[in-house]
């Protein structure tokens, strides 16, 4: 995900892509099959994805639709849409609880995030604040930086954990939530956690068997998370909001990497009826949040979108009340990156109206995968997990560390 605040690939990125992304721009602006015409080294040329996909244009490598058909059935029913959506809807809902948007520190002035106002002289804005401070416990600013978050949720349907984006806090660029999760999610299979991880297998918990993980970001995956999940083998990622500056890099990786062959106790290939060998992906299904009709997805990125233009436009007419963070002393400072849209009152009210459908109940209660074992949730059971999970997290939670170790 996006984390440094001067790249200008942005700005190219936007003016020529669109709300529809990087590929079919990039395609179109002359990146034909001029690479078909040098062949594939030796040793890759060994590799069908990539043999296959060499001469191919961009916008080809990034279409995963077909695809998604077949890897990811549940999508093709309203049922598995709406299961994908009680999870979007409950990571909105911890995002806004443990909401934190000072990006630039407590003190200071954000004319983008005058709703988050929650004291006067000097200003105080909206951040990981308790009900009930006292003795250790600090009621402001145990967190600085921004709302991108990812939730982790196993085979059956039961809630792991979750994680912010901890880059501010670390001085780092590389702490993104799914990274972040996929370390919490090996470092779960040998330690004891306060929040049940699902029925052991084998004597290890549920977290070990990554393959069956479902990983909800608010954010599209970044090439390092993309390939930190693909390493740990992750399932799917269902993202709330694309990152224009991602490059679509986890369709790349889905497409070109190599098929997994699913094989028996015994270890031999599982075959379908026509005797072809059953595969799963080399790398997680990328699954954008238009896939399970989620609203929110067109509006965070339009809003995205508003704020980029509108914080352009503000710095060239030197409008101060069109920056992102004005300090006590100092020149104002306009940022028109995600991670500063993710602070702002746009984004903030579109994450609450999400949240507050979590409160709805499912349409299709009873809906379970195709693959359902008896332990595996309905729907209404998910339901109902996500809002003792959400009980649970606001009372234990740490900014995506709801566990004690």
């Amino acid at each position: 995900m996006s984390t440094d605040d001067g790249i200008n690939r942005r700005d190219m990125i936007v003016k020529t892509a669109g709300v529809a992304g990087v590929a079919g721009a990039l395609a179109g602006g002359g990146m034909t099959k001029a690479l078909a015409a040098e062949p594939l080294p030796v040793g890759f040329a060994d590799q069908p994805p990539l043999k296959e996909n060499w001469g191919r244009q961009l916008n080809e490598v990034v279409d995963v639709t077909a695809t998604l058909k077949a890897d990811a059935p549940d999508l093709g029913e309203e049922g598995g849409r709406e299961r994908h959506r009680i999870y979007s809807y409950l990571l909105m809902k911890l995002i806004t609880r443990f909401w934190n948007g000072n990006k630039k520190g407590a003190l200071g002035h954000y004319p983008q995030r005058l709703k988050q106002i929650t004291a006067r002289n000097p200003e105080r804005y909206l951040g990981d604040q308790l009900s009930n401070p006292g003795n250790n416990r600090f009621e402001w600013d145990r967190y600085l930086g921004h709302n991108i978050a990812c939730l982790a949720v196993d085979g059956n349907g039961e809630i792991i954990d979750f994680d912010f984006n901890h880059n501010e806090f670390f001085r780092s660029s590389a702490e993104h939530a799914e990274a972040r999760m996929i370390r919490r999610l090996f470092s779960l299979t040998s330690i004891f956690d306060n929040w049940k991880v699902g029925t052991p297998i084998s004597g290890k918990p549920r977290a070990a068997q990554l393959t069956d993980v479902t990983l909800y970001t608010s954010l599209e995956s970044c090439a390092q998370c993309s390939g930190v999940m693909s390493l740990a083998g992750i399932k799917q990622i269902i993202y709330m909001q694309n990152d224009f500056t991602a490059y679509k890099i986890g369709n790349i990786m889905y497409n070109l990497a190599n098929r997994n062959p699913i094989r028996d106790a015994k270890g031999n290939p599982v075959q379908d009826s026509q005797g072809n060998p059953v595969t799963v992906p080399g790398a997680p299904i990328p699954i954008a949040g238009s896939e399970i009709q989620l609203a929110e997805f067109d509006q965070l990125n339009k809003a995205n979108l508003d704020f980029f233009n509108n914080s352009n436009a503000a710095q060239a007419a030197n409008n101060k009340d069109g920056a992102f963070f004005i300090p006590e002393k100092g020149e104002p400072f306009y940022d028109n990156t995600v991670t500063s849209f993710l602070c702002s009152d746009a984004a903030l009210d579109i994450f609450n109206r999400g949240a507050g459908k979590l409160d709805n109940k499912p349409g299709s209660p009873s809906w379970k995968p195709k693959n359902a074992t008896p332990e595996t949730l309905s729907n209404e059971q998910c339901w109902e997990h996500t809002k003792k999970f959400y009980d649970y997290a606001d009372i234990e939670g740490y900014r995506g560390s709801p566990h004690k170790l």
